[in-house]
């Protein structure tokens, strides 16, 4: 046993991954619900990657990596892409990810906190304090400086790992294709690797933090907003430092995290500024509030002491803000630059999703549990022991209590308070729709593919028809209508159908049927079984003219997420133009999804 002690939170941290993996494992194999807009087109990107990697086709990956209408950073993709090689395609295997992202998270939140607290004693005025905020070495001149061996030290810095990924938000992103996760373990990793060079002193700091933060680039767009102020500060040390050795491998930093950025963001970047302007609209079609109004300037703010984390570790994180502006102010410097690089660009941006801020949550968690490193557990009496491992305990259990009530959350909405502005979640739940416990509809996705897929063996064209089809085919949908992969590729067989779906649902929608249509690919790395038409919006009328096949659902009297072109679309079917040739249940009332062919 003592031999594990010097061990003892290495260990926790690898029981923690376990555990939380295996939930989340769990979660995925339960869940029959197909992924919504975002997951589905991110695990798309994915396999879009894998499939010419998988015959073997440089060429074809070459094409797709830099030819291809992308729209997010490839990083996470190609991840992806790696993980279907090694495996099979599947939606398991599409958040494989995660579980990498999910071991940097623990690991560099856990450095960072060992690394800017393990100074127990209060930092001298006057004195000069270095990035990184790391101790000088205990001596008989400075007897009270303790180490990362203090189990203080140990324990906070376990707690703050835990911390960071047991928030509401953090707990269900885990079982999801979204790039925050990820995102927010390489911002934790490149913050991590920041404060280790410790003002660029060593090439070998600069070449790994310009590395990693390249990678972050490439893992979406908005990596950047979380070091833009830490940027500048650092920036500005290393210049008034005067030190050419530190300006070259500052410099060095710099010009890696753009050389490794440039590989993908100039040949795509017209569709880097198409996903901008698709987002600055998003921001007038959802009224959002106006920029710069009290409730914009606070979204984030409140989304961090609410939503994100609920109210009980909100309240956490405010006593320990307060508690690091007293007493561990120089300490934690770089953890405020990164929660106001981070707010602060999101703020002043019109479209709002409390999932763009999840990258501060790391600063968030080691902030909260600051104060943790000054208990002394090292008491002969056993009640004042008990009584200083009472908190940690506390937070233990309701980390765990807050991760389980995020992946497998019981029905309602749970207890959360309403104020005039604002509702503060407190134990609350399913308030997203992601947040759900497993569930055993598949919504007919799957079948809806198989059932084109059969149709078109037994009912295609012959060839001078479907050429003639081919060749008057509309265009696949522009950047304005979607910016999800298209399945029109430079290398899909003319044969294949064209599916235009009119039904827009979180859980069908033509993100999930083409992610399906690919994951039906009999063959290793074939492309998608059909090609999926975005037929969603106004300005896609026309397109209906080119399509094989139509989706549609009934029950548009009382239906909810009507997009605008479903009342068209059920006019055209029952004009004789198609014949029906299934219908599907889905679990709304007095609705189903019908699939129609397109006369010949």
């Amino acid at each position: 046993m003592n031999k594990l002690k010097p061990h003892i939170g290495k260990l926790a941290l690898v029981f923690i991954f376990f555990a939380y993996s295996c939930s989340t494992v769990l979660w995925t194999l339960k869940d029959k619900t197909p992924p919504a807009w975002d997951p589905a087109d991110h695990l798309s990107a994915g396999y879009d990657y894998y499939a010419p990697l998988a015959r073997g086709s440089l060429k074809g990956f070459a094409q797709e990596f830099f030819v291809e209408p992308h729209y997010y950073a490839p990083f996470v993709h190609l991840v992806t892409a790696a993980i279907f090689l090694l495996f099979h395609p599947s939606r398991l295997t599409g958040i494989g990810a995660n579980f990498i992202s999910l071991a940097v998270l623990l690991v560099s939140v856990n450095w960072l906190c060992r690394k800017l607290y393990s100074d127990d004693t209060l930092p001298t005025a006057g004195k000069e304090i270095s990035l990184s905020a790391e101790p000088s070495p205990a001596s008989e001149n400075n007897p009270t400086v303790k180490t990362n061996a203090n189990p203080a030290i140990i324990t906070m810095s376990v707690l703050a790992a835990l911390l960071a990924s047991s928030y509401h938000f953090s707990a269900w992103l885990l079982h999801d294709g979204f790039l925050d996760y990820p995102l927010m373990a390489l911002v934790a990793a490149s913050f991590a690797l920041l404060i280790k060079a410790d003002d660029f002193a060593r090439w070998q700091d600069a070449l790994w933090f310009g590395v990693v933060a390249g990678l972050g680039m490439l893992t979406k767009q908005t990596f950047a907003f979380f070091f833009l102020l830490p940027a500048v500060y650092v920036s500005v040390r290393v210049l008034w430092s005067r030190r050419p050795k530190a300006l070259a491998n500052l410099a060095l930093a710099g010009l890696l995290v753009l050389g490794i950025s440039a590989i993908w963001y100039w040949p795509h970047r017209h569709e880097v500024i198409e996903i901008y302007q698709v987002n600055k609209a998003a921001a007038i079609n959802e009224n959002e509030a106006p920029l710069y109004s009290i409730m914009s300037n606070l979204y984030y703010a409140h989304g961090i002491i609410s939503p994100q984390t609920q109210l009980i570790f909100g309240l956490l994180f405010v006593v320990g803000l307060i508690y690091s502006l007293i007493q561990r102010r120089q300490q934690s410097r770089m953890l405020y630059l990164w929660l106001l690089s981070g707010l602060g660009a999101f703020t002043m941006i019109a479209n709002k999703d409390l999932r763009y801020t999840v990258p501060v949550l790391p600063a968030v968690a080691i902030l909260s549990v600051c104060w943790i490193g000054r208990i002394n557990f090292a008491s002969a009496n056993k009640f004042r022991r008990a009584l200083k491992l009472a908190p940690v305990a506390l937070l233990t259990v309701w980390c765990l209590i807050s991760f389980g009530n995020s992946q497998w959350p019981a029905e309602g909405q749970g207890y959360y308070i309403d104020s005039p502005r604002f509702r503060w979640m407190v134990f609350a739940r399913n308030y997203f729709g992601f947040d759900h416990k497993p569930l055993p509809s598949d919504w007919a996705v799957p079948q809806i593919i198989q059932a084109v897929d059969l149709d078109w063996q037994a009912y295609q064209p012959t060839l001078p028809n479907q050429t003639a089809r081919q060749a008057h085919a509309n265009p696949p949908p522009t950047a304005d209508e979607t910016v999800s992969p298209t399945t029109y590729k430079a290398y899909d067989d003319a044969e294949t159908p064209v599916l235009g779906s009119v039904v827009n649902l979180p859980q069908l929608n033509p993100s999930t049927l083409a992610l399906y249509a690919r994951l039906a690919a009999k063959e290793r790395g074939a492309p998608a079984r059909i090609k999926i038409d975005w037929l969603t919006a106004e300005s896609s009328k026309d397109r209906l003219a080119g399509v094989d096949y139509l989706l549609i659902r009934t029950g548009l009297s009382h239906a909810e997420w009507l997009a605008p072109l479903e009342r068209t679309a059920a006019s055209i079917v029952q004009s004789g133009q198609f014949t029906k040739v299934a219908a599907f249940p889905i679990p709304l009332e007095d609705a189903e999804a019908v699939l129609y062919r397109r006369n010949q």
